[in-house]
């Protein structure tokens, strides 16, 4: 049976298996496999392959080919103004659903491209984000965020919108 063929209860019984027995493998599909579904199911506000091509347009615009997250917030609801924690929250889901199909499609990680528009950094508990949530999905992160975080990066500014895989 094709995962996606599995129900949201199914997937949700097997990733809480595998983290009752504290391992990762063992059933038809690996904790990332499964993981990586639910994500997969999750709807994007912005859509997922169109966020991507957006971050990839946005950074290669700018002169130090990274992109803020206001910037992206405006590109997708540019009548509608950033409102704190509200918006963060919505950013935060299309940026984990981005990462996700980033990590599905063998893709870098382009949301390593997307900073703080006051300090043009990825903010530290960011590194932390995306270093953890790769691991969770099955990423071979070895052990330096910061190291993987740099690789990441230059592999997304050499990503292109067209060659973009469907989402």
């Amino acid at each position: 049976m094709p995962i996606g063929d599995l129900s949201n209860e199914q997937l949700n019984n097997l990733e809480n298996n595998y983290l009752k027995a504290k391992k990762t493998e063992g059933a038809i599909y690996s904790l990332s496999e499964v993981r990586i579904e639910k994500l997969r199911r999750m709807p994007n506000p912005f859509g997922v392959r169109e966020s991507t091509a957006k971050i990839i347009e946005l950074a290669q615009a700018s002169p130090d080919g990274l992109t803020t997250y206001g910037e992206l917030w405006n590109a997708f609801r540019p009548n509608d103004p950033w409102k704190g924690n509200a918006s963060g929250r919505i950013m935060s889901q299309a940026l984990g659903r981005v990462a996700a199909y980033c990590i599905d499609n063998k893709l870098p990680i382009i949301t390593t491209l997307v900073v703080r528009s006051n300090s043009k950094k990825l903010a530290a508990e960011a590194i932390d984000h995306i270093f953890e949530f790769a691991q969770g999905l099955g990423v071979d992160t070895g052990s330096d965020p910061n190291a993987f975080i740099a690789e990441q990066t230059e592999g997304a500014r050499k990503l292109t919108k067209e060659n973009l895989p469907p989402a």
